[in-house]
């Protein structure tokens, strides 16, 4: 089995991530929840909802081809508490990259404001890396707590910063940076919340209307 030790080289990678953005590699994460907008969604407190992650990748400089990655998910905006959002599954079924870095994964995984362990995978070991094209990583389920705020905007974005960094590796163990890509999330209030008021009035008029109804009766 292949694993490499990925997070150890992610700071190193960081230092040159700027200079990268020039070269021909490309490696850049594409979201999707299958609802309206691809990488945006609204919801309210105690809800959950799950978007896939393709990723878009083309070789060049010292990149020769796509073996696996390294990828965690942070809170960018604010990037302060509250922390509402907890990683509840990471699928990868129907993806080639199986090999998972973090083997076992528990649950729920924090964004605090990234979660602690590494989400990534490789290709198995008897699987030849592969060139440019778009692959399916897995499919995220992120569970929001019932205490989050009712209203307000909210980004989820992979790590790209720091000594977690998400990188993807090829076959000689090069890696590059994966750049920011962004998951909005607006919150609401719950629906109950908003029909409160409204039952009220509309049981206030019914209760109006049966007392005057009484009034004018014939005696």
């Amino acid at each position: 089995m292949k694993r490499y030790i990925l997070t150890a080289v992610a700071a190193f990678t960081c230092i040159f991530a700027a200079a990268s953005v020039t070269n021909a590699q490309t490696a850049l994460f594409i979201y999707n929840d299958g609802v309206g907008a691809p990488a945006a969604g609204t919801y309210t407190p105690g809800s959950s909802f799950t978007f896939s992650i393709n990723l878009a990748f083309t070789p060049g400089n010292t990149i020769q081809n796509l073996d696996g990655l390294s990828y965690w998910f942070q809170q960018t905006n604010p990037s302060i508490a509250p922390f509402p959002f907890s990683i509840t599954l990471r699928d990868v079924t129907g993806s080639q990259f199986t090999d998972l870095q973090t083997p076992g994964l528990t649950y729920p995984q924090t964004l605090n404001p990234s979660n602690a362990k590494d989400l990534g995978a490789l290709l198995p070991g008897n699987v030849s890396a592969v060139g440019a094209g778009t692959y399916f990583i897995a499919n995220i389920t992120v569970s929001i707590s019932l205490s989050a705020p009712t209203t307000g905007t909210f980004t989820i974005s992979n790590t790209f910063s720091g000594g977690k960094t998400s990188v993807i590796t090829d076959s000689l163990g090069n890696t590059f940076a994966i750049p920011e890509a962004d998951y909005i999330i607006t919150m609401i209030p719950e629906p109950a919340t908003w029909l409160t008021p409204s039952l009220g009035l509309i049981g206030l008029l019914l209760s109006q209307r049966r007392r005057l109804s009484r009034l004018c009766r014939p005696a």
